[in-house]
Order: structure tokens, then C-alpha cells, then sequence
């Protein structure tokens, strides 16, 4: 049988170790904690990088459009070569409207071959 000084060790042995219990599920919290919050920042960092890219990619076409535009534009109003081998050449636009509608002023309206019934035809 056993004495009362060993039951006192046993029970002090078997004591619930509340104290160092409770700091370990502490320690672990924290930790997880500690992962979710560098998780959370990464994930931030990522986006914002990923948000920069993309401005500077749209940034980078938006010149890109520019440019286009202003070769249209330059090519609108200026006279140039299209194809020197066929003599191909281009105008500026404004100039090429007012051929286009002199050309079209000097020509003698045609009859449309549609004529509808009781409309004299024209004499050729």
C-alpha cells in the first residue's frame, strides 16, 4: 500500500496543468493569427501589383491609340504615295470631297431605266 507522501506526489503528478495548457492554445492561436494576417497582406500585395500592371498596360495601349490616331490623321491631311509602282497616291480628305462632288456636278444626269406607267420615256 501505498503512503500518504507518495498519494500527495501522484495527485501533484495528476494535478490538471491548466497554466501551461492554456499558454500553449494561446501560443497556437497567435500563430494562426499571425498566418491569416501575413496571408491577408500577400494577397493584398498581389492585387495591388496586379492592379499597377494593368494601368500600365492600359496606360500603354492608350498611347499606342493615340499614335494610330494621329498617323490617321497626319495620312487625312497630306499627300503621299499609296503604291508608286501602280502611281497610286493619297489626298487630304477635304480636297478629295470637293473632287468628288465636282466630279459628280459635271456629269449629266441619267434616266434609271425604271419607268413607271404614264411617264414618258426620254428620247435617246
Amino acid at each position: 500500500m501505498m503512503n500518504t507522501q507518495q498519494m500527495d506526489q501522484n495527485q501533484k503528478l495528476k494535478k490538471p496543468l491548466i497554466f501551461e495548457d492554456l499558454l500553449v492554445l494561446v501560443g497556437i492561436s497567435m500563430l494562426f493569427l499571425l498566418g491569416l494576417l501575413f496571408s491577408f497582406l500577400y494577397a493584398s500585395s498581389m492585387q495591388n501589383k496586379q492592379a499597377l500592371a494593368e494601368k500600365k498596360r492600359a496606360e500603354e495601349i492608350r498611347k499606342m491609340r493615340l499614335a494610330d490616331q494621329l498617323e490617321a490623321k497626319k495620312r487625312l491631311s497630306s499627300y503621299g504615295w499609296i503604291d508608286k509602282e501602280k502611281r497610286i497616291v493619297h489626298i487630304p480628305i477635304e480636297e478629295a470631297m470637293e473632287n468628288v462632288v465636282k466630279e459628280e456636278a459635271s456629269k449629266k444626269p441619267k434616266a434609271s431605266g425604271v419607268y413607271l406607267p404614264g411617264i414618258q420615256r426620254p428620247e435617246k
